[in-house]
């Protein structure tokens, strides 16, 4: 729960094993002023499940769609993975391959 001024603004919940943002809702009439953002950063999950309608903004803010929209009881939704970690993904790929190119080659 996010709260100012004695007001409750903001709710999020995390699965802290997986590290994933399964629930973001900021009441109405604090929307687009950054609060969701902010939250979003300051948590600083590595994957988010979204509402289809949702995943725009996610975009906006450093998320990146992964496999197909899945039907849930009443809403379709939506893997994200920050976009931070795919590059980091990327790179760890890049320097095992080199080792294990490397280790080949040496008869290992």
């Amino acid at each position: 729960m996010f709260r100012f001024g004695g007001e409750d603004l903001a709710t999020a919940i995390v699965n802290p094993a997986t590290n994933c943002l399964l629930v973001l809702n900021v009441l109405p009439a604090h929307r687009s002023h950054g609060l969701g953002a902010a939250i979003v950063r300051f948590l600083q999950c590595n994957f988010a499940r979204v509402v289809e309608s949702a995943v725009p903004w996610f975009e906006r803010n450093g998320y990146v769609s992964r496999g197909a929209l899945k039907q849930g009881r009443r809403l379709k939704t939506q893997v994200m993975v920050k976009s931070s970690l795919l590059t980091l993904a990327g790179r760890v790929t890049e320097i095992y391959g080199a080792q294990l190119r490397t280790t080949e080659k040496a008869g290992h």
